[in-house]
């Protein structure tokens, strides 16, 4: 199963409001995801593993995660964005599994 990390500075109040969100959009299209929440610090534990990360915060792109900005998701901007970039990724991630 995949598994989505939502982090943000915290990985408390923030991260929670944009794994709901996110959840809700996999439900939507059929998707079965394990969705965490996580801080900065816990990607750079060698423990920690994620398929994606949807972050609030600047991250290095040197961490080998693919990186979606949850901001627009955060600020209620345009939502849809973030959500389009979570399908591209992971419809990425399901054509690197099936080769």
């Amino acid at each position: 199963m995949l598994t989505i990390a939502i982090v943000c500075g915290a990985g408390i109040a923030t991260s929670a409001l944009v794994a709901e969100q996110v959840r809700d959009h996999l439900t939507s299209r059929g998707r079965d995801a394990h969705v965490v929440q996580a801080t900065v610090m816990d990607l750079l534990s060698a423990d920690f593993h994620a398929d994606l990360v949807v972050s609030t915060v600047g991250l290095p792109p040197a961490l080998g995660i693919p990186q979606i900005s949850g901001m627009p998701l955060l600020l209620g901007t345009n939502p849809q964005v973030t959500y389009d970039d979570i399908d591209r990724v992971l419809a990425r991630i399901d054509g690197d599994t099936t080769a």
